[in-house]
């Protein structure tokens, strides 16, 4: 633990790395009441951005953001600022497979500091993370893949409190896709997309296939191919006198699946 001063507020903050699971059950904590609507998110994106910079900075791949870990790392925030203690849980570990989060290694940074809430209490805990060898290898680890951030606010001495819960876990991540382009001639029509499985800093899963769906005019949407590797589809011989829109998913080696593109839509005179 690393105890830091300076003018015109006080931080304290400590690091945790755990690479052993127990189970246990964890009950729901309780979040303090919130100084002001947007603010911690502002202060819980400010975290995450000035992480992922300084990791791009490196040649690390960003951390993605899981909402199970945020959740974590909020109530965790939550608990100390209500007990005003600047303490680990006695088992990370244990708290992340009571919430069936799946991890190889997990961590967390924590800190509390008395300068003004929001984006002067966001400074001061990020540069203090940032000064301490111990909490910045962690948060520029090359193991991790997943944080969740959490920062809550303690009213009876003005002081914020933060949490950032990291994991090295499967890809959770869903794909991408997007059409790219329509063409027509005469009566085929040729529909092409793209996509990728976005990248982690360890255990991406890879793009495996797309699923396929075609509507005429104001109809409803039919799927006309599942699981397919190619990225150009030509539909053949279309009636005259209707629109015909295209869409597709992308899914990852995981299961992982993304939401249906827009569509493109072409008409056939």
């Amino acid at each position: 633990m690393t105890d830091t001063r300076a003018p015109g507020g006080r931080l304290r903050l400590a690091v945790i790395a755990g690479l052993a699971a127990l189970a246990l059950g964890v009950g729901p904590l309780v979040q303090p009441t919130p100084v002001a609507a947007g603010t911690a998110d502002n202060i819980e994106a400010s975290l995450m951005a000035w992480v992922n910079a300084d990791r791009q900075q490196r040649g690390l791949v960003p951390l993605r953001k899981y909402g199970k870990l945020w959740t974590l790392a909020g109530d965790r925030a939550a608990t100390m600022a209500s007990t005003g203690v600047l303490k680990h849980p006695s088992c990370l570990s244990c708290m992340l497979d009571a919430r069936g989060i799946q991890w190889y290694l997990n961590g967390e940074v924590i800190a509390w500091t008395s300068w003004p809430w929001g984006s002067q209490a966001a400074e001061s805990i990020y540069k203090s993370w940032k000064a301490s060898p111990e909490h910045w290898n962690l948060l520029m680890s090359d193991r991790f893949n997943y944080l969740g951030v959490g920062v809550a606010y303690r009213k009876s001495n003005g002081t914020t409190w933060a949490s950032i819960v990291l994991t090295e876990s499967k890809d959770r991540t869903d794909p991408w896709a997007r059409m790219t382009s329509v063409s027509r001639s005469g009566d085929d029509i040729t529909f092409s997309w793209t996509g990728a499985d976005r990248k982690l800093q360890t255990h991406t899963a890879g793009l495996k296939n797309y699923d396929v769906q075609l509507k005429r005019d104001s109809g409803s949407w039919r799927t006309i191919r599942t699981g397919i590797t190619a990225t150009t589809l030509t539909l053949w011989n279309r009636a005259h006198g209707h629109v015909y829109k295209l869409r597709v998913r992308a899914r990852d080696y995981r299961g992982n699946v993304s939401g249906w593109t827009t569509k493109l839509k072409i008409w056939v005179p």
